[in-house]
């Protein structure tokens, strides 16, 4: 399949995207800073309550467990809520019980909120995602993939740097209390949504999955990494400062990166930049592992360097598997696609908490670089040749 050099064709009209875009990007910043505060912050609450390494990893994966849970039933919610109502009940489930964290650090009590509020995040996510490709206008879905993205990811800038900051300086609860008004506020500007706009899921041919296979793979690696960066970099022995800078890195090389494939992908050609991104999250890991026995500057660099490849990934991938499905499929690609990249967040987290133990903190992220390095590599030889090679498109 040759590359689509003026991007993914999309489905709205100028006026859908000129009333329905703005309030989508906003909605989307706004739910996204409650998440993007909390993605450290929590794991660093159960720590602060005595979780170990484990229990640390937990907290991610029980948050992505619930949201992929509920992504697996959207043929269902697809069929019972149009994605303006799913995207405001999302918003809500994912801020309003954010406060009750600060009842109590214990493990348990812990996950239980992170339950309820990855099923709003699944709603939130999927909903956001399947409006893009309704209300992109024709041509430009690569860009407004971008853009949409970039509203995601915006929040990273300062809520998750500088939630790992806030709860050092201010106490857990002014987090806590902050990110869930911002989510909740999100649920009440989603209601300015586009009424009538549905999802809809089918798979289709057996073959659909096998079209996807390569890019949602590679994607899995690079989300398998951000999920491990932000549990576990902030309890590995940097200083609250130090993390905070990293994180705050990360979060500007995936906003730019994601910006960057967006523009790529609708001059040059999608699925060029999916191989080099699972490469740069590699090398990511072992500038980590190098940062906590060497020169601070280290950890930036490596922090930077692991967030720039999820970025590229995730706007790459997401207009590959909705191009190969067809955007009259937007919600089944938008449901996949979310499931890979929550999942991959969980599973990240889990598996470098049951290294974490025996191999230590810098074990554990040069393990995890290089098993990405060699995971991505596989993959990407045995897809197919030419164009629909994943990331190696020439």
């Amino acid at each position: 399949m040759a590359p689509c050099r003026e991007g993914v064709q999309g489905t709205g009209t100028p006026v859908q995207a000129a009333r329905g875009m703005p309030v989508l990007l906003t909605v989307t910043f706004l739910a996204f800073a409650n998440y993007a505060a909390l993605l450290s912050v929590v794991p660093l609450w159960a720590a602060a309550g005595g979780a170990g390494g484990i229990g640390v990893g937990a907290t991610t994966g029980t948050m992505m467990a619930a949201t992929v849970a509920a992504e697996l039933a959207m043929p269902w919610l697809f069929r019972v809520m149009d994605l303006r109502t799913m995207m405001a009940l999302g918003a809500l489930l994912l801020g309003a019980p954010t406060p009750l964290y600060v009842l109590s650090s214990d493990l348990t009590a812990v996950l239980l909120v992170t339950v309820v509020r990855g099923t709003g995040f699944a709603l939130l996510v999927t909903s956001g995602a399947t409006l893009v490709a309704d209300l992109a206008r024709s041509g430009r879905l690569a860009r407004s993939a971008s853009l949409y993205g970039a509203a995601a990811a915006l929040p990273n800038l300062g809520a998750l740097a500088g939630g790992v900051w806030a709860a050092q300086v201010w106490g857990f609860d002014a987090v806590f209390w902050i990110g869930g008004a911002a989510s909740v506020a999100a649920a009440l500007l989603a209601l300015a949504l586009p009424r009538g706009h549905r999802g809809t899921f089918s798979l289709g041919r057996p073959g659909d999955l096998r079209a996807i296979a390569g890019p949602v793979s590679l994607f899995l690696l690079t989300a398998g990494a951000f999920g491990a960066l932000t549990s576990f970099l902030p309890v590995a022995g940097p200083s609250a400062g130090e993390a905070a800078l990293a994180l705050f890195a990360a979060s500007v090389a995936l906003v730019a990166a994601r910006l960057g494939a967006g523009s790529f992908a609708d001059r040059h050609g999608f699925g060029r930049l999916l191989f080099w991104a699972v490469l740069a999250c590699a090398s990511g890991f072992g500038l980590l592992a190098l940062a906590l026995t060497g020169p601070p500057w280290l950890l930036v660099a490596g922090a930077a360097l692991l967030g720039g490849g999820f970025g590229a990934a995730q706007n790459d991938s997401f207009v590959m598997t909705v191009q190969r499905l067809g955007t009259e499929r937007a919600g089944t690609a938008g449901t996949l696609w979310n499931i890979v990249y929550d999942g991959g967040l969980g599973v990240g987290a889990v598996a470098l908490g049951l290294v974490v133990g025996p191999a230590g903190y810098a074990g554990a992220f040069l393990a995890a670089g290089a098993a990405v390095a060699a995971a991505g590599t596989a993959l990407a030889l045995v897809s197919r040749p030419g164009a629909d090679r994943a990331g190696l498109a020439h």
